[in-house]
């Protein structure tokens, strides 16, 4: 199963049409990907025939949050509540490199119904495996976006491959990504149950560009 991210109306209706299973929807890429205004939530939920996915992110210097920064993303999640979105994708951590339980707690309460996905703030937190042992007391996490620490998941493909065993025991899953790309998708399919795609399914592999049919069709 294959997870795109979209920026703009334009990738959602591509994202449809070249066989993706579900999208990430994302706005300021080169900031590593923050919350998208509403009105773009509202449309590409209209519009998708797929799940949609809503990046929930205040900023861009870090993945720990102080109140106000918090205030501001649980009234995203309310917002987004109201549309067609399928789930949210968050995370946050303290000052400490773990997961920031009492704002995930929040976070959960606000989306009920929602599915959600615990991006790669997971990656940043000072053990993964302690990360994962934490987040599996949310049966609303269901998928965790990772790259398996620093550098990019081809690297770090045993540790992914441990952390998907020991999520599934608990149904959860890992999605691979980051750096992932035509030439190594293939390395992910054995093994993972969703692949994460970025940068990696553009025409000149930036955010600048538009989706690659042919791209996305190596990943499936």
């Amino acid at each position: 199963m294959l997870e795109v991210i979209a920026t703009n109306l334009q990738d959602v209706i591509d994202a449809n049409q070249y066989g993706a299973d579900r999208i990430e929807l994302c706005a300021n890429m080169h900031e590593g990907g923050l919350t998208p205004s509403i009105g773009l939530v509202e449309e590409a939920t209209k519009l998708s025939k797929i799940p949609v996915h809503v990046m929930v992110r205040s900023h861009d210097h870090g993945f720990v949050y102080n109140a106000l920064d918090q205030q501001v993303m649980l009234s995203d999640i309310k917002h987004i509540k109201e549309t067609n979105a399928a789930g949210i994708v968050i995370g946050a951590l303290t000052y400490e490199g773990v997961v920031d339980e009492y704002f995930l707690k929040k976070a959960i309460q606000r989306a009920e119904g929602l599915d959600i996905t615990f991006h790669r703030a997971f990656d940043s937190a000072r053990i993964q495996f302690e990360a994962l042992q934490t987040l599996m007391k949310y049966d609303a996490v269901k998928t965790i976006l990772s790259s398996g620490g620093e550098g990019k998941a081809a690297d770090n493909l045993p540790l992914l491959i441990e952390l998907n065993k020991v999520a599934r025991e608990h149904g959860k899953t890992i999605m691979p990504g980051h750096g992932i790309n035509e030439n190594n998708a293939g390395m992910f399919k054995a093994d993972f149950d969703w692949i994460h795609a970025g940068s990696g399914i553009r025409l000149d592999g930036t955010f600048q560009t538009g989706i690659s049919q042919k791209l996305v069709h190596a990943f499936l």
